[in-house]
């Protein structure tokens, strides 16, 4: 159970790490769309889509048999990043 546990933080964790990598991907490449990474503790897919000016960035963490998903809606604003929307998708 601790294992479990451990292993779906993990997820949530590589998930995020997903999004902040999106984002410093899209100050240099604003036709980013999607970006995959493995890490030692999971991996993570990214898809990217155009969203009402900003972008809609969906992130998928898997660690172990736990996986994770999170979606950002983002604005960059005077180079910084506005957070509209948060929330962890659930299957």
């Amino acid at each position: 159970m601790v294992r479990r546990v451990a292993q779906s933080r993990q997820a949530l964790y590589v998930a995020e790490g997903g999004i902040e990598w999106a984002k410093a991907h899209l100050i240099v490449n604003s036709g980013l769309r999607r970006g995959s990474l493995s890490l030692a503790t999971g991996r993570v897919d990214i898809v990217i889509e155009l969203s009402g000016g900003g972008y809609k960035v969906t992130s998928e963490g898997h660690s172990g048999l736990a996986v994770r998903k999170v979606e950002e809606i983002l604005q960059l604003d005077t180079g910084k990043w506005i957070m509209n929307g948060y929330q962890e998708l659930h299957r």
